[in-house]
């Protein structure tokens, strides 16, 4: 099977073939132009360099091109003239938004054909990358590939019915797990709702409906989270200063801090300053899924912006600890958790951490369990929660509020034992 995203599937005959949309339904069909081999990385180098070709990226002569076993002919987009795409070259991502552009304009001046989910739905997917981030486009393609395609992908866009789509979510719920076919967690399925729901609202927005269907809601239990006692955060903080290692220091930062891992294994110790005691967030470090088939491998990592713009950021290091972490401050140039000029990956980090609570007698939560923590213990100490959504880097004091902050039992007591008997008022 080929990488989502990729349009690359092996036929029954044992062949590769590859897809490229060329041209707009003038048949009830999507043109396409296919390519065939044997070997999954023929097929998938003959689809770049036609890509390329098409973009004026490459050298073959136009009309033909010599793409590994055999030679394939090169057919522009039957939807692009030459009014519509610019003669010059384009960069990959701008001929792709011209393309959709072209094809998009076309197709909705043909509202009655009968056109495709999937070919939609990648459009979508093709219009949303350009404003994506990595991470984000990785997960819509999968979403899309893994669970969308296979249900709704060769119906017609506009047979969709809310009836079908409720069916669709009752079957994930029950047996959509990818792997090994159990039951889809609701967070899952509300996301895959959502993306379906966009992809239909993109064929309204171009005539190709005329109204969404309604559909079933789909309920998201909050998962109940858990926070280090304070007996916990002491034994973690004694054997961080015992160890006394760059990683341990990462652990005692995201304790003071509340700051995500990926943005604890992108930090430098450039991004500290020390005159007003803070430090400034611009980077995180994720692992993500390969959907464009870039590398052999299934995943690569991908140093990049934060999660979103409110979470590039400055941080107020507590006066308390300000002097144990300027103290253990290396070159400038050197990340935080290595003391080097290399990053450690969040996984790597996690795996270390696991056995880092062992070591000191705790019992396992996950590493955002520290997030959890700093923000409950910054509420109970009375720190203005808007101050603590800007520092936590979120979005809406509200997300702050829901997701992050758990009063204790003794805070709890604290507050109803104000109260005072009626009649002593």
């Amino acid at each position: 099977m080929g990488r989502p995203g990729e349009n690359i599937h092996k036929r029954k005959d044992g062949r590769w073939e590859a897809r490229v949309v060329i041209g707009t339904p003038v048949d009830g069909k999507t043109k396409y132009k296919s390519f065939y081999s044997r070997n999954y990385q023929d097929v998938r180098t003959k689809k770049k360099e036609f890509l390329l070709t098409l973009n004026g990226l490459s050298t073959p002569a136009v009309g033909t091109m010599q793409a590994g076993i055999g030679t394939a002919c090169v057919t522009a987009p039957d939807t692009m003239s030459a009014s519509s795409l610019p003669a010059a070259p384009l960069s990959p991502e701008a001929y792709a938004q011209a393309a959709l552009q072209s094809t998009m304009q076309s197709l909705s001046e043909s509202p009655d054909q009968a056109i495709p989910f999937s070919d939609v739905a990648r459009q979508w997917l093709t219009y949303k990358k350009l404003s994506l981030k990595e991470s984000s486009y990785a997960f819509y393609s999968i979403m899309i590939e893994k669970h969308l395609l296979p249900n709704f992908g060769e119906v017609a866009v506009s047979d969709i019915e809310s009836e079908q789509i409720n069916t669709f979510l009752s079957t994930q719920k029950a047996s959509g797990h990818a792997k090994n076919g159990g039951p889809l967690a609701d967070k899952t399925l509300s996301e895959i709702k959502s993306i379906l729901i966009r992809i239909l609202r993109h064929a309204k927005s171009l005539h190709y409906i005329s109204e969404v269907p309604d559909s079933a809601p789909v309920a998201v239990k909050k998962k109940a989270t858990s926070v280090f006692t304070e007996q916990e955060m002491i034994l973690i903080e004694n054997k961080a200063r015992e160890e006394d290692t760059a990683f341990a220091v990462g652990i005692l930062l995201t304790a003071y801090s509340g700051i995500r891992i990926g943005e604890l294994c992108a930090l430098k110790w450039e991004d500290f300053d020390w005159a007003n005691g803070t430090f400034h967030i611009s980077k995180t470090i994720s692992r993500i899924n390969d959907v464009d088939g870039e590398s052999d491998a299934k995943t690569h990592l991908v140093i990049g912006s934060p999660k979103t713009d409110c979470s590039n950021r400055t941080i107020p290091i507590p006066e308390s600890v300000q002097k144990y972490f300027k103290d253990h401050a290396g070159d400038p140039s050197h990340y935080v958790l290595t003391g080097k000029d290399k990053f450690m990956e969040p996984r790597v980090y996690r795996a270390r951490y696991a056995r880092f609570l062992k070591r000191a007698g705790v019992k396992h939560h996950t590493f955002h369990t520290l997030r959890h923590t700093y923000a409950t213990n910054c509420v109970e100490q009375g720190v203005n929660v808007k101050a603590l959504s800007e520092i936590l880097g979120h979005s809406d004091v509200s997300i702050t509020l829901a997701r992050y902050v758990h009063p204790s039992m003794e805070l709890k007591k604290a507050q109803v034992n104000k109260l005072k008997t009626f009649a002593n008022r």
